[in-house]
């Protein structure tokens, strides 16, 4: 009888080893799928589609971050792709609740948290400056300040705040060098490893970063 249970104890473990491994490989290969889609954006419409893949994939692990980070990227990246939509306050709407549950989950890397509620601030400012940019310029701010304090070595935040801020007026501008910022965030750029543990800006991203030193 010990013998019948400790079988059955052995074959529920490899079973449980298995199921986990197949899970994993299952995640695996659908990140990899959505980020090389992603890669190959061209358009906003094709660039719902692929938003669309990181949000199935996020309702299908939503212990996962990096899915559900994706998500509220690519809802707000929308925004900017399609400033005219009558879709965007729900596009918004929806990267927030996801930065949202981005907090509840203990594995979510809290320099990009930060770093994507500063961009997620900036693209509602963009919408109506005249009526946010006063208000909410500084938590912008104050969001990538707080994300290169988590990580110095992050250089999303870096780049961000040196656009955000030469969009400024002058007397709304720290003292921080834009050019020396945007060589930083380039450097750091080529420092990390883009697809395994971090998030990846898509290519049209890093090409901004390579030629924001020609500005």
């Amino acid at each position: 009888m010990k013998t019948l249970s400790l079988l059955v104890v052995t074959l529920s473990l490899t079973l449980g080893m298995q199921l986990t491994a197949q899970n994993e490989e299952a995640y695996q290969k659908a990140m990899v799928t959505a980020i090389d889609q992603f890669d190959q954006v061209k358009d906003a419409a094709s660039l719902q589609v692929c938003k669309n893949s990181f949000e199935r994939i996020a309702t299908s692990y939503p212990e996962r971050w990096l899915p559900v980070y994706y998500a509220a990227y690519l809802n707000t990246e929308l925004v900017y792709w399609e400033m005219k939509s009558e879709q965007n306050n729900q596009r918004l709407e929806a990267a927030e609740k996801y930065l949202q549950q981005l907090e509840e989950l203990k594995d979510a890397d809290r320099s990009e948290v930060a770093n994507l509620w500063g961009y997620f601030t900036m693209c509602r400012i963009s919408l109506n400056p005249q009526t946010l940019g006063q208000e909410l310029y500084q938590p912008t701010v104050t969001k990538f300040e707080e994300a290169m304090r988590l990580n110095p070595a992050n250089p999303r935040p870096v780049i961000l705040l040196a656009f955000f801020e030469q969009n400024l007026p002058p007397f709304l501008q720290s003292a921080r060098n834009k050019a020396e910022e945007k060589k930083k965030a380039e450097e750091l750029f080529n420092q990390e490893q883009v697809r395994d543990t971090v998030p990846y800006g898509g290519k049209d991203f890093r090409q901004m970063i390579a030629g924001a030193e020609n500005q």
